[in-house]
């Protein structure tokens, strides 16, 4: 990882952006949106658990760095599975409950796709 890491973040930030200025997006526009947001999310995720599972590079942070870090990403997480948790019940509301159970021996592959 490098700057080649740096170029595919900064490429999604422009996506997010450009689908976040969308004036008076559809559906299908904010299903993308969705869908870039959480790939972008997603490679952020793998990057930051390549560092963390790396002593060697963890190594080099101080302690109050991995402090901030550790804070700032815990913040973050809650603020996310508080909301992932809202909209799921919403989900379920919706019927999503009914959907899943009825495919259940489905889950999406590494690419978002369902597989059986």
């Amino acid at each position: 990882m490098g700057e080649r890491w740096i170029q595919e973040c900064n490429d999604y930030l422009k996506q997010i952006k450009e689908a976040l200025s969308t004036e008076s997006p559809d559906r299908l526009d904010l299903v993308r949106a969705m869908y870039v947001s959480l790939l972008a999310l997603s490679h952020s995720v793998w990057g930051w658990l390549q560092y963390v599972n790396n002593p060697e590079i963890m190594g080099k942070f101080s302690l109050s760095e991995l402090n901030e870090v550790n804070s700032t990403l815990g913040k973050f997480t809650l603020e996310f599975l508080e909301y992932d948790i809202k909209a799921t019940k919403m989900g379920m509301e919706k019927g999503l409950r009914r959907m899943v159970r009825e495919g259940e021996d489905q889950r999406p592959s590494s690419d978002g796709y369902l597989i059986s």
